[in-house]
């Protein structure tokens, strides 16, 4: 009879232990994983960005009835003409923010009065023909695209608002 009792609680210890070990193993390979979640999502949130910014710069580019590319307030910028309107928006990084000025020409504004509408390190403009090249720069990593203005593209100097 005492052999009997001593292999029941020596298997239950077994039992015990393997559970335990199981119990270990899955929340290391839960820690583990969750860390690889953590640093997948932070990459896919910049590349987010990016994209993003591209996306609204190339969408307001097809909607324009004209398009100049020149600068603003130092900073590269695209002047955005709409039909039948006085008015124009410009497109421009200031502050680490992608920034949009919606304004009637000869108001005086600077870059300092555009709504803020995301976060970019910067945003180059390259013209080669009638193709626009926008490069959106990120964390450190750079986005690029062409784009072909329906209208065609013209160089400025300073925009004026």
């Amino acid at each position: 009879m005492k052999r009997f009792g001593t292999g029941r609680s020596l298997r239950s210890a077994l039992t015990a232990a393997l559970c335990s070990l199981f119990f270990l193993l899955a929340m290391g390979i839960t820690l583990m994983g969750s860390g690889v979640y953590r640093g997948v999502a932070a990459a896919a949130e910049a590349h987010d960005t990016q994209r993003t910014a591209l996306s609204y710069v190339i969408n307001q580019v097809r909607r324009a009835q004209r398009v100049k590319a020149g600068t603003f307030g130092g900073v590269p910028a695209l002047d955005l003409d709409e039909s039948g309107s006085d008015c124009h928006t410009v497109l421009y990084v200031f502050g680490g923010q992608l920034c949009e000025l919606y304004a009637e020409r000869g108001t005086g504004l600077g870059p300092e009065d555009g709504v803020p509408i995301l976060p970019l390190d910067g945003l180059e403009l390259t013209a080669e023909g009638e193709l626009l090249t926008v490069t959106a720069v990120y964390g450190g990593e750079r986005y690029s695209v062409c784009v072909a203005p329906r209208t065609g593209l013209e160089k400025t100097g300073e925009v004026r608002v």
